[in-house]
């Protein structure tokens, strides 16, 4: 008996040690790892744990350097030495918290472990890890060992020695939050990246082992659905086809609410989407189950993991340089009445400041140009203090501590600069200076913006995302309605404008003044058309042919002088000169050698329908023509026809007779006599364009007959008109030249 007490103690304190471990280990809720490197291989490793607070403090953890995947051998195992003190979650309001681990009934707080251990690691292919048993009971993974990594592929490219320092996590985003029942929510996993390389997120599932996943845990209530919702008067159904795949899993790892859609006799049951944003880093989705039984209990716990692979391009060749993850674990609860604070609402407020906002689902993302002073107003609320009664509650808005001040932010000013006022009111208000050098252009910068209420017990919480993105721009602007078109000889007016602020801040001083623009014009074909001066805003150009005028803009105050200058160009066209039109006859039909924009004339007077290309005469006179080309400045003008004298009608006068014989005339010669006239006779020929060949005038005809002899012995064979004319009377005679 005296042998066995011992025995029977000895196994008892061992259970004890036991159960001891697993209490203490089954409240590690999560945790990631990255690292920096020292230069000569060595590397500074940082593990963070993230662990309900309730529990008895974790063991010891070892840092585990693997090279050559999961099956190698250790090469380095060595202890990692916790740095500072533990620190505390703080998700509860100050009412209900008597310690730093005390919530509400049932509901625990977390707390976060640093631990940090440095390694020589040579050239290869390094897994680092950590572990320890293990995991609390969670509603969509089995529960196994807790097992953190991250990944180094520091093995020289050729001659080139390769070094990296993973993507530090964004200490501000809480890896451990309980979020609202039927409310949606937004997780932030941002990240810095020291080295340039480029980041690509996933959602990965956690790892008990190396290369071992955790096993996730099957739906509730994933089969399909068919139940009626309506009397047997109206007949209708609620159908829900259940979820895929039977298992939660990364891309799912939450159960979600259901929207309904369509109408009777039957409504779908669709599952609300659980929104993974790469770019943005965000996570969004609305938690549709709690079960307040099990409050605090894995029934309402979920698990989730984010993935950061890193790349860059090593001579020419792009591969893997290294991965991190991190875990976070959701805790559903029902906040009742109180909703979580509102995303944050952007404003842009600089008039010409070309300064975009577009709000999404999980971001605010702003748009601001190079060289453009902005101001940009955040404002933050609450719907339960929009409400009447306001329910007054307090919004606490945490930003990064070095947002004005990082180089990967606002960057001292060369971005801009931030100014929060009114934290911990009922509506906080934030305000952007922007006024980014040039030499940003391209930048994006993400900051995570956590906005919080202090309702009871739970706080409410709203994660944000204001994405940031310095884009070229180039606001010159040449100012006319359409770019001009000149004719030759004309002149024209070109107006310089700045589509800029009108002021810039001082920072020094935190006050705006006018800016102040110069102007400087050329042009593309040496000074053509260009006046004396061409500094100024606004300038009258005569060019002689096409050109092309150029204007630069550029700020005098402030900026990065000779950097920031706009340039803009307006092409201004010259109509060659146009030559007279030709006129061709046809009896009495005129037609000119212009298709369109012809203006016909009789004796030097507008004829008022005389536009088209053809006019038929019907009253005698001396007809010409005109066209017309349109410009963006007014009408080109060619010059006129050659003058064409045209006899609509004959009048004989009264006891007059006319001869003309030989007609047709062999040799040109012809004898016109005249019988009764009294007064003087101009005798004219005109050949059948309507040009006058030869005129002869008879002074004193006599009534008894005068024979007055015309020659057209040089004129070619052909028809031609013989005009008659007195002051009162007209007669006109076809003659033919054989």
């Amino acid at each position: 008996m005296k042998n066995r007490l011992p025995l029977i103690f000895l196994l008892f304190l061992v259970g004890l040690l036991g159960s001891s471990r697993v209490a203490r280990a089954s409240h590690m809720l999560g945790g990631d790892m990255t690292y920096v490197s020292l230069g000569n291989n060595q590397y500074r490793v940082q593990f963070r744990l993230y662990r309900d607070c309730s529990g008895i403090a974790p063991s010891q953890f070892d840092l585990s350097c693997k090279n050559g995947g999961c099956s190698a051998t250790a090469a380095i195992i060595t202890p990692f030495v916790q740095q500072g003190a533990v620190q505390a979650g703080n998700p509860f309001c100050t009412a209900v918290s008597s310690g730093p681990c005390q919530g509400p009934a049932g509901l625990p707080n977390y707390d976060v472990y640093n631990y940090v251990a440095t390694v020589t690691l040579p050239p290869g292919q390094w897994i680092l890890s950590t572990f320890q048993n293990a995991r609390p009971a969670l509603a969509n993974i089995q529960s196994g060992d807790l097992y953190v990594e991250a990944t180094l592929d520091n093995r020289n490219q050729g001659s080139t020695a390769v070094a990296n320092s993973s993507p530090q996590f964004d200490p501000q985003d809480a890896p451990i939050q309980y979020v609202c029942w039927k409310q949606r929510t937004t997780i932030t996993y941002s990240s810095t990246e020291p080295d340039g390389d480029s980041l690509v997120y996933s959602l990965a599932a956690p790892l008990q082992a190396c290369g071992t996943p955790v096993v996730y845990n099957a739906y509730p209530g994933s089969a399909p659905v068919l139940t009626p919702i309506s009397g047997p008067s109206q007949p209708c159904y609620f159908s829900f086809p259940g979820l895929p795949g039977g298992n939660y899993s990364p891309t799912y790892p939450i159960q979600q609410g259901l929207d309904t859609v369509g109408t009777c006799p039957t409504r779908v049951g669709v599952v609300r989407p659980f929104i993974f944003n790469q770019q943005a880093r965000t996570i969004t989705f609305t938690p549709g189950i709690y079960t307040p039984a099990a409050i605090g209990s894995g029934t309402n716990k979920y698990q989730i993991a984010v993935l950061i692979t890193e790349y860059r391009r090593i001579n020419g060749v792009r591969r893997v340089i290294g991965t991190v993850r991190r875990e976070a674990n959701l805790i559903v609860i029902d906040c009742g009445t109180n909703s979580t604070p509102n995303p944050v609402q952007a404003n842009p407020v600089t008039t010409n400041s070309n300064t975009s906002v577009v709000n999404t689902v999980d971001t605010t993302r702003i748009d601001v140009r190079s060289c453009s002073y902005s101001r940009l107003e955040l404002n933050f609320t609450d719907p339960d203090n929009l409400r009447t009664p306001s329910a007054g509650q307090l919004l606490t808005v945490t930003l990064p501590a070095n947002i004005n001040t990082d180089p990967s932010m606002l960057d001292s000013g060369d971005v801009g600069t931030f100014s929060l006022t009114g934290n911990g009111t009922t509506n906080p208000r934030g305000v952007f200076f922007f006024q980014p050098s040039p030499t940003t252009v391209g930048r994006i910068i993400r900051l995570n913006i956590k906005i919080e209420d202090n309702a009871c017990p739970i706080k409410g919480v709203q994660n944000r995302v204001v994405v940031i993105r310095i884009l070229r721009g180039n606001f010159a602007a040449v100012v006319l309605n359409t770019p001009p078109t000149l004719c030759l000889g004309a002149a024209t007016v070109l107006q310089g404008r700045a589509l800029r602020p009108d002021s810039i801040r001082r920072i020094a001083t935190n006050t705006t003044q006018p800016q102040v623009y110069s102007y400087q014009w050329s042009a593309s074909v040496g000074g053509n058309g260009l006046p004396t001066a061409t500094n100024t805003q606004d300038i009258t150009v005569n060019p002689t042919i096409t050109t092309r005028y150029f204007l630069r803009v550029a700020p005098t105050l402030g900026y990065a002088q000779g950097l920031c200058g706009d340039t803009t160009s307006i092409l201004v066209r010259v109509l060659p000169a146009m030559p007279a039109p030709t006129v061709t006859r046809n009896g009495l039909t005129l037609t000119s050698s212009y298709a369109t924009g012809n203006q016909w004339f009789r004796n030097g007077q507008v004829v008022p329908s005389g536009t088209g290309q053809s006019l038929t005469v019907t009253t005698s006179g001396t007809y010409t023509v005109q066209a017309y080309v349109a410009s963006s400045q007014g009408n080109c003008v060619s010059p006129a026809s050659t003058a064409l004298t045209v006899l609509s009608a004959l009048h004989a006068a009264p006891g007059t007779s006319l001869s003309v014989v030989p007609n047709p005339t062999p040799d040109g010669r012809l004898r016109v006599t005249l019988t009764g006239y009294a007064q003087p006779v101009t005798l004219s020929v005109f050949d059948a364009l309507g040009r006058r060949l030869t005129e002869a005038r008879v002074a004193a005809p006599s009534l008894q007959g005068t024979t007055q002899e015309l020659d057209l012995g040089g004129c070619e064979a052909g028809l031609y008109l013989l005009q008659v004319r007195t002051a009162s009377s007209l007669e006109v005679r076809r003659i033919v030249r054989q």
